[in-house]
């Protein structure tokens, strides 16, 4: 009986063992990827608070560059040309959400990141130069195309 006795307190004991080094290997665990998290938010949020702040001015500013002047240079007067620009961007915003999910976790976020926020912004100046209203409905249709991978890239960062 002393026998067992022995042996399993040893085994306890190795067990309490190794369950104190589980605990600090999970406390250095749970601070590395507070530190890590933190870096990254210190980093990509600031930046992503920027574009959103952007995209919500862009989404007003259709109104304010019709008040402008705008409606009469492309006659979006005429039937509803201005109801379809302002609603065709959320066209492609609907059908792209699942897809951007896909190419997002395939091809990694840095990348359809960069790429998408450097061709939003080049669309967003184009804006300023269409000729025509079709021209301008092709650029609300991108920025819909690559708003939507803007928007959702945060959460596989």
């Amino acid at each position: 009986m002393i026998a067992s006795s022995s042996s399993l307190s040893s085994k306890a004991h190795i067990q309490e063992i190794s369950n104190l080094v589980n605990i600090v290997d999970n406390e250095e665990r749970r601070a590395f990827e507070r530190k890590t998290m933190r870096k990254v938010d210190i980093r990509l949020l600031p930046l992503l608070g920027f574009l959103y702040a952007l995209a919500l001015i862009d989404r007003t500013n259709l109104g304010v560059a019709r008040i402008a002047g705008m409606d009469r240079d492309l006659k979006l007067y005429v039937g509803s040309r201005y109801s379809i620009v302002s609603s065709i961007y959320f066209v492609p915003y609907i059908i792209f959400q699942l897809p951007s999910n896909l190419v997002l976790r395939r091809l990694g976020e840095r990348n359809i990141l960069a790429f998408c926020v450097v061709s939003w912004g080049l669309v967003q100046m184009a804006m300023g130069f269409v000729p025509s209203w079709g021209l301008l409905a092709l650029c609300r249709v991108l920025l819909g195309v690559f708003e939507v991978f803007i928007l959702f890239s945060p959460y596989f960062a």
